[in-house]
């Protein structure tokens, strides 16, 4: 009889939908998954996970330090845990020493949100952010001497990550690839085959300046609206967020007040209508702005060297996508993503889309079979073969 591997993982920052995607993907009959985290983040993941009961969790204590509840965790690992998910290490001082003395008796793989934050020795000058700046070189110190040496692997949210460490870093550890989310095939089909009358578009995700580029999405569609508005709707699926989240706003209630078929959110949307409304759309709009920038001044590229988690949104609900040209989507989607350069291209692609109902069936079915290369029997599989089989050579 196989004697069963003891995996944690570690999550004490905010990342629970990640948390919960790891913790569904390690868990197989060759398995005992320990979870170390937090009292809030739990009551967040339990409305995830169903089976808790499946999982053994070690919580934060209330007066607890973080560096205490580290120790304890290193204590924990020692004893019984042979290989730990480290989820979430913020690239700045304020967090990397707490992992200075931090190394438990047993294989340490740690996931890399953003690779040039951890990779990029440059030294980086943004004179208007000086305390980010320092912040973001010592930092570098504390990562490429102290931190990562610590780890035997890392892991990345966003598979096409894998070959820009490989191709551009001098990284020689193994490279992982657990992704963000996975394909939920559990969502009632009954719902998810709803009609409606229109053709429904939606864009989600909170309305913030950096993430986002509304403006081509709703200029496209004003014009179309012009044209199709009884067959076509459009939905912002997400608050608003600072001066910029107003002003798209505001734009779309001189939509509105047009007669437009158009709806938005002014506050959270709660998570009962947002999966409704996620399981009927047509098509998901992602206008995803690629550079970005994590807690320092080190600059990152969405699809490149930082993940996208709105992708695994569509891969979740089995959902076809549209995204801009230059966006590294993932190649197992790419039979059902439509890529767009500017607000004309946009406007074409959805008229397209309109006037040629074979084409939509055609991406649906696509989005449905690209997803299922995401599913939970296909990752726990990846995980398996190449991980837990060979934990021993990590």
């Amino acid at each position: 009889m196989q004697v069963k591997k003891n995996i944690g993982i570690l999550e004490f920052h905010y990342h629970t939908k990640y948390l919960y995607t790891v913790a569904k993907i390690v868990k197989t009959k060759d398995t005992n998954v320990t979870i170390f985290t937090t009292s809030d983040l739990f009551l967040k993941l339990k409305t995830y996970i169903k089976n808790i009961d499946d999982y053994e969790i070690i919580l934060k204590e209330k007066n607890e330090s973080i560096s205490r509840f580290l120790k304890r965790v290193e204590k924990i690992c020692s004893e019984k845990i042979d290989l730990l998910f480290v989820n979430t290490i913020q690239e700045t001082i304020l967090d990397l020493p707490r992992f200075l003395s931090f190394k438990p008796k047993c294989k340490l793989i740690l996931t890399i949100h953003s690779v040039n934050s951890w990779f990029s020795m440059k030294p980086e000058i943004q004179l208007k952010k000086i305390f980010r700046t320092v912040d973001t070189n010592l930092s570098k110190i504390f990562v490429r001497f102290f931190v990562l040496p610590k780890f035997d692997g890392i892991n990345v949210i966003y598979p096409p990550i894998k070959d820009y460490v490989k191709q551009k870093t001098n990284y020689k550890k193994p490279v992982f690839k657990i992704p963000f989310g996975f394909h939920d095939k559990k969502i009632d089909e009954k719902l998810a085959e709803k009609k409606y009358n229109e053709l429904l578009f939606v864009v989600p995700g909170q309305i913030e300046e950096h993430r986002r580029d509304y403006e081509t999405v709703i200029n496209a569609f004003e014009k179309i609206f012009e044209k199709n508005n009884e067959k076509t709707k459009l939905i912002l699926l997400g608050y608003p967020v600072g001066v910029y989240g107003r002003k798209i706003l505001k734009k779309c209630e001189e939509l509105k007040e047009k007669g437009y078929n158009i709806t938005y959110y002014d506050s959270f949307v709660p998570e009962e209508e947002y999966n409704n409304i996620m399981k009927t759309v047509a098509f998901l709009i992602l206008p995803i702005k690629l550079l970005s920038y994590g807690l320092g001044v080190t600059k990152e590229y969405y699809g490149l060297t930082k993940g996208s988690a709105a992708v695994f949104e569509a891969i979740q609900y089995g959902k076809p996508m549209i995204v801009p040209d230059n966006f590294n989507m993932v190649k197992e989607m790419e039979s059902s993503t439509i890529k767009y350069k500017n607000t004309e291209h946009l406007g074409e692609k959805i008229q397209e889309l309109i006037k040629n109902k074979k084409i939509l069936d055609e991406y649906k079915s696509n989005a449905l079979k690209d997803s299922d290369k995401f599913s939970i029997t296909v990752l726990q599989k990846y995980f398996t073969e190449e991980i837990l089989d060979k934990i021993d050579s990590i």
